[in-house]
């Protein structure tokens, strides 16, 4: 069971367009739902928010101090960023139960070296990056392990059976036969036969002249039969007798 990790927050009375302001004073705007209870605005240090979620993902037990003389147990459901800075912009913060279970993404760390892929030239293919989970929200796992030095030959897959876990306190809710990765053997395609010039140019040449037959013909080529149509001498007409 793992300790609950304590975040200061308050609450929030600046709502709308104006957290922009809040911001800007280091503060990171929230919101707690669910439960039995109203969602509840609040505030917490940006920057001591952003170095405890690296540790703790969204999967981590947090008790949420200052609203009440008790902590407010909760995961954090979800964060919001700045698509061009990466700043944080909002967090989502989910009231649980310590005698309910709950339900959560858990992500998969994908640790060791395949030798599929080290000795054998392989290339590891992802299917999956998280599995669903099942638990008490204190005995939710942080990450699961995905050992892929297990990964020994060419098309060896790794399934969400085959991670580890405590079974007694989590329930994965993926089936177990879901593929996690796979070595697989990439085949460089062949290269497209160059065609020659000389054949290449020809081809140009008899597409414009087939163009050209029907319009109107070429300064040269019209005077042939131009040419030829006036040297002829007119047949003189028989003479009746």
């Amino acid at each position: 069971m793992a300790e609950a990790q304590k975040l200061s927050v308050r609450s929030r009375v600046v709502l709308g367009k104006q957290v922009s302001r809040l911001r800007r004073d280091g503060k990171l705007p929230g919101v707690i739902f669910g439960g039995r209870a109203d969602s509840t605005p609040v505030e917490t240090d940006t920057h001591v928010f952003e170095l405890g979620y690296r540790r703790w993902g969204n999967t981590t037990l947090l008790s949420l101090e200052g609203l009440s003389s008790e902590g407010v147990p909760a995961l954090i459901n979800g964060v919001s960023r700045d698509p061009r800075t990466g700043k944080l912009l909002h967090v989502d913060f989910a009231r649980v139960s310590l005698t309910e279970k709950t339900h959560a993404d858990v992500p998969l760390h994908f640790s060791g070296e395949s030798p599929a892929v080290k000795t054998l030239g392989g290339v590891l293919v992802h299917a999956l990056d998280h599995v669903r989970v099942e638990a008490f929200p204190q005995d939710m796992p942080r990450r699961l392990e995905v050992d892929l030095s297990k990964i020994e030959q060419l098309e060896d897959t790794f399934h969400v059976r085959d991670l580890v876990y405590d079974a007694t306190t989590v329930r994965i809710l993926n089936d177990l036969d879901d593929l996690v990765a796979r070595a697989v053997l990439v085949k460089a395609e062949a290269e497209p036969t160059p065609v020659a010039a000389e054949a290449a140019e020809g081809e140009v040449a008899a597409e414009g002249e087939a163009a050209a037959e029907g319009a109107a013909p070429a300064k040269g080529a019209a005077a042939a039969p131009a040419e030829a149509a006036k040297g002829a001498k007119p047949e003189k007409a028989e003479k009746k007798g």
